[in-house]
């Protein structure tokens, strides 16, 4: 049994290595088109796309994971009946429960490892994503600023000055001259400050100046109604550029730690969290489902029912989106949650139904009585009635 162990073992290792590269170039070449049409439009830079590309890693994973035990275990067993190996292993005396339990040992690891990735390193791969392109979007607007040199602002919104731009994205020495408008005249403003950077505020990127000065009114054609000068002092002073503002990075709905989920009552986080549990069940079951479609005629193919575990598999999925949906919405109870979806597909798994079907016919079968054995009956001869 060792040496059957080992053959089966690496058949099912080799064939879900090869489903997941398959599915992850799939899904990589995807998001790589939409990162790479990001950093054409200026949306995120070139510079931090391959780091990007690789934290989708976990997200993908939580996804495909359950469809690549699926596909794996469906198309190493299935092979075996193709090349009549289950034939000769069942006329050894070999039952079907030894193939179920060497599936199922197979899948325990993947359900750990999925649990892992769902429940840990999506969350931080969300987060580390947002943190980077947050920090990228940050430094973007300073990368088109030529420091000691008066910039001029796009469709001459104004000019822009500083003196000196550390690593750190920190400026020295700013002076901004914009256009306001007040009382249907434009004014010109002008904001001076030893100290300023860019910080995300409210989903907003804004520069903030430190213990400065603003002058509105300083040309004769925008003075105030009063004809003086206004000249304020500020602490600190956050303004926003539109010309200078990158895209707000997208909310953090994901990013939400387990152990805060486990705490929350809200019934987004609850929902979450019923999908974060449920995920890594999903490999079992659907690995199980996959031995089970793994049965094969002599004249079916190898790749017959994959149309129909993709089907199988986008129906599981959908099933539990919106169970999901249902939790966050208030519509479906958060005592149930979404067990009842793996349940379900788990007793497809399990429950032979041809054989139960066999056994109910069986039973409600008639039974028909025997009939009773005559006599040869004499024939009568014409005229010999007596």
């Amino acid at each position: 049994m060792r040496i059957l162990n080992k053959y089966l073992y690496i058949e099912l290792l080799k064939t879900f290595f090869a489903v997941l590269t398959v599915l992850l170039l799939i899904t990589f070449g995807s998001e790589a088109t939409k990162l790479l049409a990001m950093a054409v439009e200026g949306k995120v830079p070139s510079s931090i796309v391959l780091q990007l590309l690789l934290l989708k890693i976990p997200p993908a994973l939580e996804v495909i994971l359950p469809l690549v035990a699926l596909l794996s275990v469906m198309l190493s067993v299935g092979r075996l009946y193709q090349d009549q190996e289950m034939v000769v292993m069942s006329s050894c005396g070999i039952s079907p429960q030894y193939f179920q339990k060497r599936v199922l040992f197979f899948l325990i690891p993947l359900v750990l490892v999925t649990a892992w990735i769902s429940l840990v390193v999506t969350p931080w791969s969300y987060k580390t994503e947002r943190l980077i392109i947050g920090e990228a979007q940050t430094i973007s607007p300073i990368s088109g600023i030529v420091p000691g040199r008066f910039n001029t602002l796009p469709n001459e919104a104004g000019v822009f000055y500083t003196k000196s731009i550390s690593d750190s994205g920190e400026l020295s020495n700013i002076w901004i001259q914009r256009q306001t408008q007040a009382k249907d005249a434009k004014q010109d403003l002008i904001l001076v400050a030893p100290i300023g950077r860019f910080e995300w505020i409210d989903g907003r990127l804004v520069l903030v100046l430190e213990d400065g000065y603003s002058y509105l009114g300083m040309h004769d054609h925008t003075k105030t109604a009063s004809g003086d000068v206004e000249v304020q002092s500020f602490k600190r002073f956050e303004v926003l550029i539109p010309e200078l503002s990158a895209q707000p990075t997208r909310p953090a709905k994901l990013e939400v730690g387990t152990d805060v989920l486990w705490t929350s009552d809200t019934l987004e986080h609850q929902a979450l969290l019923q999908w974060r549990l449920v995920t890594p069940f999903g490999v079992l079951v659907l690995g199980l489902i996959g031995l089970k479609m793994s049965r094969t005629g002599p004249r079916e193919g190898r790749f017959a029912k994959v149309f129909f575990a993709l089907v199988l598999y986008i129906i599981y999925n959908q099933l539990l989106m919106v169970g999901r949906d249902g939790m966050t919405e208030g519509g479906w109870p958060m005592s149930i949650g979404l067990w009842p979806v793996p349940l379900l597909f788990l007793i497809l798994a399990l429950v032979d139904f041809r054989q139960l079907n066999f056994q109910l016919l069986s039973k409600i079968k008639p039974k028909t009585k025997p009939n009773k054995v005559s006599g040869p009956r004499k024939r009568r001869l014409p005229g010999n009635e007596d």
